[in-house]
């Protein structure tokens, strides 16, 4: 056996269902294990082009996975997709004994196998135990067992207050915490009159679910809490805060930090699209995506969180949101103790070798019409794009048959404004082809 290589393993789904916390059920939880646990993970594709296998739930689109291959430039690597079961990709993996079987015979060739995950769980350290049973060494690009529990910390809405707490330039908006529903309706209601407007946000969360805004309309604590008591992402404790007013034409700033032995080794600067004030919609990836005042204080913040966590025995790449208040202020909001849904951005900036020129803008969901197809509609709009040099791609095709259908995708250029018009421009393509439109219409819509 010789040299290394790399297992790419986008564990969204039982990363986001691993907190002790968070018990969703019915809706909410096949939510997350149908939209974290297969359409997300399609973009694992994109994190790295070293030699690697990757682990993909059934239901690949082969010729979208040779496709966007080829319009890298680089090959396209062996990927193993387990029965699914469960629904979670290690989980469905440690039960499929065909799976392993591939899987080993993908990884026989190579001494060290570097497991690239989006976050730890029990299941990924088992995972590791079984490979190195057949003989390997394993590297982990996360916490090391013994210091699983900082991941669960950090991970944690809460945990970012105790850090401004001990650490004055890391700000945060005031806020009161609660245990039970009696508190939860008293703290609304007080912050509401100190505030005027509030958001609530549970512990753990997925893209804005587990958090909502309270304005003081006439009768809005009622509204929310009867709206909270039966979504199980509501779970306690739940923190209200002054919601901070978003300052315009700036995004809701966040950083991607690597976390090594020495410290922080790496630092993305992002700005996230949100609706309502929390629902997570899109990123743009890249020192471009921010004004640079805010990056500069989003580049500070981040190397203070990212060195508290490191004091904490914290290894591997974590995030943290921010809002960017209209008082000038940059506000943390959380840490995210994990690989952000906009790693693959960053992952193509580190392919090009242009994390200081390029600014990629990814999104997530995508509406298309009902009947649009990769090979009919999707496909020729990209196969355009890509003979003009356009560095553009659909980074999940899984969502075209869901009853609401919706692709994702991603444009890198030289500016913002620039990455998310040919973004615009894709989306005006497909929908234009899918109602039988031509490309020439297409152009002009």
């Amino acid at each position: 056996m010789t040299g290394a290589i790399q297992l790419i393993i986008p564990n969204s789904a039982e990363y986001f269902l691993r907190d002790p916390d968070l018990n969703l059920i019915g809706d909410e939880r096949a939510g997350v294990v149908r939209f974290s646990g297969t359409y997300e993970c399609e973009h694992a594709v994109f994190w790295t082009d070293e030699p690697r296998v990757v682990l993909l739930p059934r239901g690949v689109d082969d010729r979208w996975f040779r496709d966007v291959h080829a319009a890298l430039g680089i090959a396209a690597p062996p990927y193993v997709a387990p029965a699914m079961r469960s629904g979670l990709l290690v989980e469905d993996l440690l039960r499929d004994g065909a799976a392993q079987a591939e899987l080993r015979g993908r990884l026989a060739t190579h001494d060290v196998v570097r497991m690239q995950l989006v976050g730890p769980t029990e299941e990924i350290y088992q995972l590791a135990a079984l490979v190195r049973g057949w003989g390997h060494e394993v590297e982990l690009d996360c916490v090391p067992e013994k210091d699983y529990w900082v991941s669960l910390y950090l991970d944690s809405k809460v945990s970012v207050l105790d850090i401004a707490r001990q650490t004055p330039s890391v700000q945060v908006a005031p806020g009161m915490l609660v245990s039970n529903w009696t508190e939860l309706r008293g703290a609304l209601t007080a912050m509401l009159a100190r505030h005027g407007r509030v958001i609530a946000r549970t512990a753990y969360g997925v893209a804005g679910d587990g958090s909502g805004v309270v304005g003081g309309e006439p009768g809005g604590v009622d509204a929310f809490l009867h709206n909270a008591t039966r979504d199980s992402f509501f779970a306690f404790p739940i923190l209200v805060q002054r919601f901070v007013e978003h300052a315009p034409d700036v995004g809701c700033p966040a950083a991607d930090i690597l976390i090594g032995e020495a410290g922080v080794e790496d630092v993305v600067l992002c700005a996230l699209t949100v609706e309502h004030g929390y629902l997570f919609r899109s990123v743009d990836v890249g020192d471009g995506a921010l004004p640079p005042a805010w990056g500069e204080r989003l580049t500070r913040a981040a190397h203070t969180v990212g060195a508290t966590a490191h004091g904490l025995g914290y290894r591997g790449w974590m995030c943290i949101d921010c809002v960017a208040g209209t008082d000038d202020r940059l506000y943390v909001t959380e840490i995210n103790a994990r690989r952000s849904g906009s790693l693959h951005a960053g992952g193509l900036l580190r392919m090009w070798k242009a994390e200081r020129q390029l600014t990629l803008s990814a999104h997530f969901t995508m509406g298309i019409p009902a009947g649009t197809t990769y090979e009919q509609h999707i496909r020729p709009v990209f196969q355009r794009l890509w003979a003009d040099g356009v560095r553009a791609y659909p980074t999940s095709v899984r969502g075209l048959h869901w009853d609401e259908p919706m692709i994702a995708v991603i444009a890198a250029a030289p500016t913002r404004a620039e990455a998310r018009s040919i973004v615009a421009r894709i989306e005006a393509e497909i929908h234009t082809l899918s109602r039988g439109g031509s490309p020439e219409l297409a152009d002009s819509a």
